[in-house]
């Protein structure tokens, strides 16, 4: 061990730079997957204790966000098995909103979130931990495979379906609903001119 390097220290950096640079990240994971937003910053407290005390085991041979990530999976894995609660919540869902939008387009938008967060809900429970993973994670694939224990290549392919499966919804629900709106409008130039 170097001069000056505790417990505290893992080849060369400290346990605080650590969970300085990866909270928000694994914050946002879990946020993304429990309903509760209490129960995942106490997940999220708890993954980064579990961390600390087992700091002093990693060794650096997998970037310390799989590391990290690996306890965040498992801690939510343990925490569905014992609360059996339902993924994506709607609330965690978080649409930019840079500009000020008028009442329609909000209503607009509070559909479009709640449409994703029904489509992500319905999504086979591996493609849910692949998608949660690379956006609320920010995860590359490689560092999925490994948090998952899976290949680089199967983790991608599961990332594809994942959103071949969203975008056939989406957009058959898109045109499903621009359907339902010209048959409303037909009806109602009907209903005027009758």
């Amino acid at each position: 061990m170097m001069p000056g390097i505790g417990p505290e220290h893992v080849l060369g950096v400290s346990f605080e730079e650590l969970y300085d640079l990866h909270f928000d990240a694994v914050n946002r994971y879990l946020r993304y997957r429990i309903s509760s937003s209490w129960d995942a910053d106490d997940l999220t407290a708890a993954v980064f204790l579990k961390a600390l005390e087992n700091f002093h085991k990693y060794r650096g041979d997998a970037p310390f966000a799989v590391w990290l990530f690996r306890i965040a999976h498992n801690a939510y894995v343990d925490y569905l098995r014992g609360r059996r609660e339902r993924p994506f919540p709607e609330s965690q869902l978080v649409v930019p909103n840079a500009i000020q939008s008028s009442p329609e387009e909000e209503l607009l938008q509070d559909e479009e979130v709640k449409l994703l967060r029904d489509m992500l809900g319905r999504l086979p429970p591996e493609q849910r931990d692949v998608v949660s993973l690379r956006y609320a994670g920010e995860l590359r694939f490689g560092q999925i495979a490994q948090v998952l224990g899976k290949t680089e290549p199967a983790v991608r392919m599961i990332h594809y379906r994942a959103l071949k499966a969203l975008r056939n919804e989406y957009f058959s629900n898109r045109e499903g609903g621009e359907r339902i709106a010209r048959e409303n409008h037909s009806i109602e130039r009907t209903l005027q001119q009758g």
